[in-house]
């Protein structure tokens, strides 16, 4: 329904503007101005909703230097969605989405083509004519529309006007033509159409119309005086014209146009009044235009820790994309946007605290929207149009989706890949999930590039990287060196890493080399408990030496 949202975003544009012409604009004698107003914001209205800038504003995140208890934070799972299931005796529910817009694009199709056909009508006319002087094309008829251009095409009935009056008739046409007023008229022919359902719309095209009058009988009662032009104005009251296309001499209420023409000129001071729709255009502009993005900024810790933003408590973990190490895409390696796709492992028992092998727990996706989705029960395969979907910590968004619950896989078709702080992006013309192993491959017609590496060393070392999380905190200080990667605890230190706890009166946790130093250490992991007087903890090996080491625990 975007097109909707955006036609009712013309909509209230609209609306502002003309309300902004009735208030200030109406009785301003400056015609020419006032036709370009109505003109210009009219084309605003339906380019405001498509532009689109984006303010970054960021909101600062500082560390915690004291000790703060802290319940128990348990680690966030995406939420399996909700897929619905085959069933071959239900009737298809009826899409009122493409019914409205059916109905819309009818409607909208069926007024142009009566626009086209009253063109094809009036132009057939125009086969012969005569050229005068002044470069209009002088069309004789003596019914139907009568004294009226089109361009510079006039119709006019010879038999009932005296030459003096046609002098000035031609002349006034001689205004509509030149200043193009006909080009105006097409234009909102074709708004009217687009914007059927908005009654603003039918509004902008009747003032519109008079504004063109009211510019071409100033021009014209200039030449031949206002009392004259008047006489001639109640004179052909009486004949009207219902085509939409043309300017009538005396189409628009005679009594309007007799009063502006002995109306006192506006002074060029009050010019200025057309400034005041500035602030009407930047508040729509603001409003529609301009989508304000809220990042954290990291006062310090950037691979995990107590965190304290606003008031509240947050927790960092390791598999934050600016942390982990990795090459650009477009050298055929891993980019930062894998690291997001990985879940954080959870060591399931003491005796794989210490060993070498870390399997990653399967990632599960979030459906945010779609436009279709069906499903094939039997083999839990579904397929997904227009989908919008966050895996971990970035978003899918694709024109296609196959989803393979089965499998626990995703290939998605013409989609981008981004990361929620928007700072990493992969568009490719196809993409293919694993959900088992958190990891991903992006194909385009130049190169293959993601995040599978069938190295098995390497894999396991950049899982190890991935699935890591460490949490800490201390009750007297914590102190970080200048490059962030060295974290000094002291008095009461604790650090965690997956189910591994360590405490100590101080910890010095490295990360540049993944290693822990913790003096009066207690080490814990499941119903494992062991002391010492210092021990070193290597979070990539997942081993352990011990110094004084009490073993009866």
């Amino acid at each position: 329904m975007e097109w909707l949202i955006y036609l009712l975003k013309v909509t209230v544009c609209t609306v502002l503007f003309f309300g902004f012409y009735l208030l200030f604009l109406r009785k301003l004698t400056f015609f020419k101005i006032n036709r370009f107003y109505l003109l210009g914001t009219l084309l605003l209205s339906f380019i405001i909703p498509v532009v689109q800038f984006e303010i970054k504003r960021e909101t600062v995140v500082t560390e915690i230097q004291n000790s703060v208890n802290v319940g128990e934070i348990k680690p966030f799972n995406s939420v399996q969605p909700i897929l619905p299931e085959y069933d071959g005796q239900a009737k298809p529910e009826i899409n009122w989405s493409e019914q409205i817009y059916g109905a819309y694009v009818a409607v909208a199709s069926l007024l142009l083509l009566i626009c086209l056909w009253r063109l094809f009508n009036l132009l057939k006319y125009t086969g012969k004519y005569t050229k005068n002087g002044s470069g209009l094309k002088l069309i004789s008829k003596s019914v139907g529309f009568t004294n009226c251009s089109f361009f510079n095409y006039v119709f006019i009935n010879e038999y009932n006007i005296s030459q003096s009056d046609m002098a000035v008739l031609l002349k006034h046409e001689e205004v509509h033509a030149r200043q193009f007023h006909s080009a105006d008229k097409m234009m909102l022919m074709i708004f009217k159409s687009i914007l059927w359902f908005n009654p603003v719309i039918y509004l902008y095209d009747k003032v519109l119309e008079q504004v063109h009058e009211y510019e071409a009988d100033e021009i014209t009662s200039n030449g031949f005086g206002n009392q004259a032009y008047a006489n001639l104005l109640l004179k052909l009251a009486i004949s009207k014209s219902d085509m939409p296309l043309i300017h009538n001499f005396v189409k628009n209420p005679v009594k309007e146009r007799i009063k502006m023409l002995f109306h006192s000129k506006s002074k060029n001071m009050k010019k200025l009044m057309y400034l005041l729709a500035l602030p009407v255009v930047a508040g729509l502009f603001w409003l529609f235009a301009v989508q304000v993005v809220y990042a954290n900024k990291l006062a310090g810790l950037k691979h995990g820790g107590l965190l304290v933003q606003e008031g509240k408590i947050l927790f960092t973990d390791i598999n934050s994309i600016r942390n982990i190490p990795g090459e650009t895409l477009s050298s055929g390696k891993i980019d930062k946007t894998t690291s997001a796709l990985y879940k954080t492992a959870q060591v399931k028992s003491n005796k794989e605290v210490l060993t070498d092998t870390v399997k990653p727990k399967p990632v599960k996706p979030r459906i945010i929207s779609y436009r279709k989705l069906r499903g094939d029960v039997k083999t839990k395969t579904y397929y997904i149009e227009n989908a919008v979907i966050d895996i971990v910590n970035c978003r899918l968004e694709a024109g296609y989706v196959e989803f393979d619950q089965a499998n626990n896989k995703i290939l998605a078709r013409n989609a981008t890949l981004k990361t929620l702080d928007r700072k990493s992006t992969i568009k490719s013309a196809l993409f293919t999930f694993d959900l088992n192993s958190g990891t991903y491959s992006a194909e385009n017609n130049e190169a293959k590039t993601g995040g599978n590496i069938h190295d098995a060393e390497r894999k396991k070392d950049l899982l190890i990287k991935l699935n890591d999380k460490v949490d800490y905190a201390a009750k007297d200080s914590v102190k970080i060196s200048r490059d962030k990667l060295i974290v000094s605890l002291f008095g009461n230190a604790m650090l965690s890493y997956n189910e591994v706890k360590l405490s100590g009166s101080k910890i010095v946790y490295n990360k540049k080399d993944n290693r822990v130093l913790v003096n009066d250490a207690t080490m814990t992991s499941g119903d494992t408990k062991i002391k010492a007087d210092s021990l070193v903890f290597d979070i990539k090996t997942k081993k352990t030496k011990l110094f004084g080491a009490d073993f009866n625990h």
